[in-house]
């Protein structure tokens, strides 16, 4: 694979793999970024390459140099780029030719050097440059800023995994690493989690207030070099009454890779919060889970606020919203999701539907007609709607069929098959396509 940082970074990159939260599968590393004011790289697991390499090419010098997959700038690149976020850098040579990290994405090192990326595995300085630094399964990653010869420190919030009603008071812990990966208690440090802000004692715990749902716990703390904050890995931590539940990393850096790749989605109980990236910009969407007997989920690009978007950026970014939770949906009911599990030959697919994606169990081949939940009134509106359709059909000519289903709790009109709606919808509405 060659980088060339002057044009757009439409590289293949490294699949994400699957596996249980907080569990890193047996060949997948994790990494996160974390700039002076805030997460530029949110921690997620990424399968480490056993060959290949990657070609740097130096965006001004035009110098490159070849870097193995496994090591710290190609995982690094290959981690970012799955994400939906870019990467800068220079090529310099010494001897050598060598990869030095200027940015990630919105975040650049400084030109006077007041401060520059720095690497650490497994909370350990590295001694080598990233391109030299191999990495290896079950390796923890983070690159973060330094000020040279300014010690500073890494933060990793601990809590345990125990049952937990809502509304208990719970304690976590804070550690402090220093560049030797020599573990200290992480005193003073702010703590958040809920709407709650505590500050950690001189032992490196703080009492929290258990909720229900998702919810990150963020510990951060004043760099010493005076660049911003030094932050944790964003731990999110899940509760539920009766029910035990823990906190570990973000569901998003365990999911399959969607249809939508500069997506990203983080769940909560009950909320999905979808992600994506727009002309450098996160937007971000709460929506609700589709639960069986309420209704369907749909992503209205009036529900993204973004005044700098035009409405045809808008309707673009609610449907790679939708095609990413569709595909987010799809992995958790393969990895044993039974909540969200489907007949067999259904999946969960992002389907356009009165100018909204709505998030539907389709069969392949078959458009989204109409859906609502699976109420007596409900179902007698989707059989007059199928009737109507198939009027419709047959007065144009087209050779297609409308059926009633039920799926998931919900009333649902498909049309089969796909590629006749738009010569329908054409039809009806006395328009040519």
């Amino acid at each position: 694979m060659t980088i060339d940082a002057r044009f757009a970074w439409a590289a293949a990159c490294a699949a994400l793999l699957a596996s249980p939260a907080t569990v890193l599968a047996s060949d997948a590393a994790s990494i996160r970024a974390e700039g002076p004011d805030g997460t530029v790289l949110a921690e997620r697991s990424a399968n480490v390459p056993t060959g290949g390499t990657t070609t740097l090419v130096d965006p001004i010098s035009g110098q490159t140099t070849i870097v193995p997959n496994n090591r710290g700038t190609s995982f690094l690149v290959r981690a970012a780029e799955a994400a939906g976020v870019s990467i800068g850098f220079r090529v310099y040579n010494f001897g050598t030719p060598s990869a030095l990290i200027t940015r990630i994405g919105p975040v650049s090192s400084p030109l006077d050097w007041s401060w520059s990326w720095k690497l650490k595995v497994n909370h350990r300085e590295t001694s080598v440059g990233s391109d030299d630094v191999v990495i290896r399964p079950g390796d923890t990653i983070l690159w973060m800023p330094s000020v040279y010869g300014v010690p500073d420190s890494e933060l990793d919030v601990v809590a345990p995994i125990v049952p937990r009603a809502v509304g208990e008071a719970f304690s976590i812990r804070v550690d402090r690493y220093n560049d030797n990966a020599v573990r200290t208690a992480g005193s003073a440090v702010t703590v958040t989690y809920a709407g709650q802000t505590v500050t950690t004692g001189s032992d490196g715990t703080a009492t929290l207030t258990s909720v229900s749902g998702w919810s990150d716990v963020v510990a951060s703390a004043r760099h010493p070099g005076g660049i911003g904050n030094i932050r944790d890995s964003a731990r999110a931590c899940g509760f539920a009454p009766g029910r035990p539940e823990e906190c570990g990393m973000d569901p998003l850096a365990v999911r399959l890779p969607d249809v939508a790749p500069s997506a990203s989605i983080a769940s909560s109980v009950g909320l999905v919060r979808a992600s994506i990236i727009v002309g450098g910009r996160a937007i971000s969407i709460e929506v609700p889970m589709p639960v069986r007997g309420r209704g369907p989920v749909a992503i209205s690009p009036d529900d993204i606020r973004d005044e700098s978007l035009t409405p045809r950026e808008r309707r673009d970014a609610a449907g790679r919203l939708a095609s990413s939770l569709a595909a987010d949906l799809n992995a958790r009911a393969a990895n044993g999701d039974r909540s969200l599990a489907l007949p067999s030959g259904v999946s969960w697919q992002a389907a356009w539907l009165s100018g909204s994606p709505y998030v539907a169990p389709l069969r392949p081949g078959e458009s989204l007609m109409g859906i609502r939940t699976g109420g007596p009134r409900n179902t007698a509106a989707i059989q007059r709607r199928v009737r109507g359709l198939t009027a419709h059909l047959e007065r144009c000519g087209i050779d297609g069929t409308a059926t009633a289903v039920r799926r998931h709790g919900y009333a649902m009109t498909t049309l089969s098959p796909a590629r006749v709606r738009t010569e329908l919808v054409g039809c009806i509405t006395g328009r040519d396509g």
